[in-house]
């Protein structure tokens, strides 16, 4: 049985113990699909043609939105919390974004002609915008007191 990252992130609460280990996967997790993102992106690039005109028409010009739509959500990601990451302060808290990268990531992997990318990246643009707020409003100020 496996468990989602957004169900680890959940389990966090049982104890301090608890809290470590899914703190650890949870940030493994998080670099896991930026690592698997990039060899997808990769693997899709070198398959485009190099002229511009003919990416357009190409049958992976999808992947490639897909793709880069998601290289911009995991930037916008890292640029937030990995600073506090990197100073222990904090994990990778929204298993579900984790989950997300994963499913659209395996779901364009599998699928030769996946929808759209406004369609298929719903769910993660909706769920960095509410994560932005939370973070800025909730979670920032309590590290800033944990710095100094």
């Amino acid at each position: 049985m496996m468990l989602s990252y957004h169900e680890i992130a959940q389990l966090r609460r049982v104890n301090k113990r608890f809290d470590t280990t899914c703190m650890a996967l949870l940030n493994k997790g998080f670099r896991s699909a930026e690592r698997y993102h990039t060899k997808c992106l990769k693997d899709v690039k070198t398959k485009l043609p190099r002229r511009e005109s003919e990416r357009r028409n190409h049958k992976l010009s999808r992947h490639c939105d897909i793709l880069t739509a998601i290289e911009t959500r995991i930037s916008l990601l890292s640029m937030t919390f990995l600073k506090y990451v990197d100073l222990s302060l904090c994990c990778f808290i929204p298993g579900k974004v984790i989950d997300e990268i994963f499913s659209v990531l395996r779901t364009i992997q599998a699928d030769e002609n996946p929808p759209r990318a406004y369609e298929i990246l719903q769910e993660l643009r909706d769920i960095p915008r509410w994560l932005w707020s939370i973070l800025i409003e909730k979670i920032v100020p309590c590290l800033k007191v944990q710095l100094t």
